[in-house]
């Protein structure tokens, strides 16, 4: 088949590989063009390509339905999109001969929309998992092609996730460049059971000082240190300084105190929650990540 991928992050990167080394002929690349392709965190979509010597077109261009006739004049038949956050316009999926897929780093459709990672964390499930399904005008609305379950640990970030995600999605998409067109699963959605979020985040990015264990899974869900978190770093003010939280954990110790408030003490920190203290493991202290008792035990 002949592909045209839509790609972004690291796991865009690993899927132009798989892709680059299958069978199959990968067309172009769109993706976000940069100056320069070096990169401190890794490599990009764009220089990967560059390096393969595959074209870079830039990613903008899905959502103008005169780039429809571009598909066609290139023969393409399939279209993959990974982590690409344009709306894909209708005309440019049906100019595809079999298609268009999207991989989503959640289970569908309970989790569809945006940062289904940290939701998933936040409300506290034991299992998730990422989702490979058609494409069609409607966001993660389409048919589900090849989907993956995992568990989820206490001990799980959004970090920790979102890397289990993207392993596993790129298996899935290596199943889908192994499968004949016309043998490519199509499992309806059940749109009844679909929740969707978008850019919103819990609490408005405030931490929830009305239970211990809200505080503990907000913060594992906006751990992605040391990359960018979609939700920010939930942050406490100490001493006119502003911390940000990378690990805490919940105590049994019931708190009487005022919620909000830090409290050092043996030769750790405590934070003051309605019902429970909840002990600081880890702090991000001037961009530089920190035991507490180096920042806030004197």
């Amino acid at each position: 088949m002949r592909i045209l991928l839509f790609l972004e992050e690291s796991a865009g990167v690993q899927t132009l590989r798989a892709a680059h080394a299958s069978e199959h002929e990968v067309v172009a690349v769109l993706t976000s063009l940069h100056r320069t392709t070096s990169n401190r965190l890794g490599a990009t979509v764009q220089g990967v390509a560059e390096h393969l010597k595959v074209p870079v077109w830039a990613a903008e261009q899905v959502k103008d339905p005169s780039f429809a006739e571009r598909v066609l004049h290139e023969s393409i038949d399939l279209i993959l999109n990974v982590h690409s956050l344009h709306i894909v316009h209708k005309e440019v999926l049906s100019a595809a001969r079999v298609g268009g897929f999207n991989l989503h780093t959640g289970p569908l459709p309970g989790y569809a929309g945006m940062n289904a990672v940290n939701w998933a964390i936040m409300n506290g499930e034991t299992q998730h998992g990422a989702t490979l399904h058609w494409m069609e005008a409607g966001i993660d609305t389409g048919d589900i092609a090849f989907e993956t379950m995992f568990e989820l640990s206490p001990q799980d970030t959004g970090l920790s996730v979102s890397r289990r995600c993207a392993r596993d999605g790129l298996q899935l998409i290596k199943q889908l460049l192994a499968t004949q067109p016309d043998a490519i699963p199509r499992k309806p959605q059940d749109l009844s059971a679909r929740r969707y979020h978008g850019f919103e985040i819990p609490f408005k990015g405030q931490i929830p000082w009305a239970s211990a264990d809200l505080i503990e899974r907000f913060v594992r869900a906006c751990n992605f240190h040391p990359l960018p978190s979609p939700w920010g770093i939930p942050t406490v003010d100490f001493r006119g300084e502003s911390i940000g939280l990378i690990e805490v954990a919940v105590t049994t110790e019931h708190c009487d105190t005022e919620p909000g408030s830090i409290h050092p003490r043996e030769g750790s920190c405590y934070l003051a929650a309605a019902d429970y203290w909840v002990e600081v493991k880890r702090i991000l202290h001037r961009n530089h990540l920190a035991a507490p008792h180096e920042v806030l035990a004197n």
